[in-house]
């Protein structure tokens, strides 16, 4: 079975006993993928300055309207330069009640649900992650 890329977040492969657990399904790369992307601090990786987000500085923002929009655009302008073939779809900002696991959501946090659409060849192929600030 081919291989698009390593999981991320790492985990072991202890069926085949590699150190990677690697994606052979497409949306799990691109799920992946952006999930690296979003939490790589620019400035981060070598010879890449510029990969990945700003998100690190809004841990201490207010959370209202203009963050929003602020980490809305960060994410959009990110995944557009880094990986065009990926289209966000929507993102959605839960700053009450539970997230997706059943935990609830605290009063300095944001919970945000990226929903996105990639396409293959002539397949398009939605996929959803989600992460909490």
């Amino acid at each position: 079975m081919a291989s698009y890329n390593i999981k991320f977040p790492l985990e072991d492969d202890v069926n085949t006993n590699r150190y990677f657990l690697m994606n052979s399904v497409t949306k799990e790369a691109y799920t992946s993928d952006l999930l690296l992307l979003l939490l790589t601090s620019k400035g981060e990786r070598y010879y890449e300055p510029d990969y990945g987000t700003n998100l690190i500085k809004f841990i201490f923002e207010p959370k209202d309207n203009i963050t929003i929009g602020d980490i809305e655009r960060e994410i959009k302008e990110t995944v557009k330069n880094y990986i065009p073939s990926l289209t966000i779809d929507n993102i959605e900002f839960n700053q009450t009640g539970l997230d997706s696991e059943g935990f609830p959501i605290g009063e300095n946090q944001v919970n945000v649900k990226i929903n996105f659409t990639f396409e293959e060849d002539a397949f398009s192929q939605s996929g959803e992650l989600e992460l909490n600030f």
